[in-house]
């Protein structure tokens, strides 16, 4: 394993993979530490003593420990460990811009950084990052190697690493892979899913993904999505600052905590 300058870590596992996996190793807490972990009757990991700082750290240590496990196993593929995604993508965007030539070879980017168990990413902030048919085919090759999964395409991804890639990679997704609640100290992990999971992605056959998408088409329509939903923000954040009492009355009528703030 290499490491660039910014500090990603960088593995190539078989001759010339096409299909990058990827996570990030940081992870939304104010301070580091033992934390008091254990799993419920449910089989969600969670913090036992969690306080308004601190998460789990499922989003993205799920991630980061499938990739393990799948470089331990020789799965082919590029693995990319990202830094700083929770900064705003910084360690992404720093290989899309300083070292492009990481992905020559790759045609489709993979990052298991998702809440939830069915989630195929097919939009992100910048519009679309991958097809319907590629997201399809990935849904459909899982859910095969697992009776229980509920793969399918999902157009409402937000911002994370593989967006950085859609403007030179066809094909950027993301997978769920059980975490809930994330950035939190309610955060939770569905253990069961996260170990179904890495079972099929050691029998996983990436060579009968369809690629289809050309990564130089935006659709502009998505673009004008995420404008809209960015002016939204803008407006609702005005008026949080305006009025941040009945904000708050607000919050606590609809359910939230401060913790759940945090």
């Amino acid at each position: 394993m290499t490491a660039d300058r910014f500090g990603n870590r960088v593995i190539a596992v078989g001759d010339r993979p096409r299909v990058m996996w990827s996570c990030h190793i940081d992870t939304v807490a104010v301070r580091g530490g033992l934390q008091d972990v254990f799993i419920d009757d449910q089989g969600l990991a969670r913090l036992r003593n969690g306080k308004p700082g601190m998460s789990l750290g499922a989003d993205d240590g799920a991630g980061l420990w499938i990739m393990l496990n799948m470089i331990a196993a020789s799965r082919p593929g590029l693995y990319v460990f990202h830094r700083g995604e929770e900064l705003g993508c910084l360690g992404s965007r720093w290989i899309e811009r300083r070292a492009p030539e990481v992905f020559e070879d790759i045609d489709s980017a993979i990052a298991f950084d998702r809440a939830g168990l069915a989630d195929v990413i097919t939009h992100q902030a910048s519009g679309r990052t991958c097809s319907n048919a590629f997201a399809a085919s990935l849904a459909a090759l899982l859910n095969e190697l697992d009776p229980t999964f509920r793969y399918r395409p999902d157009d409402t991804g937000i911002f994370t690493d593989t967006n950085e890639y859609a403007g030179i990679v066809p094909e950027c997704t993301n997978l769920s892979v059980g975490y809930y609640a994330q950035h939190g100290p309610r955060e939770t992990l569905d253990v069961a899913h996260c170990e179904k999971l890495l079972a099929a992605m050691l029998k996983f056959d990436a060579s009968k993904l369809v690629i289809a998408r050309d990564p130089s088409i935006r659709e502009a329509g998505n673009w004008g999505r995420a404008q809209h939903d960015q002016a939204n923000h803008d407006d609702l954040s005005s008026l949080v600052a305006e009025y941040p009492g009945l904000a708050a009355e607000l919050l606590l009528e609809a359910g939230f905590t401060a913790d759940d703030f945090w």
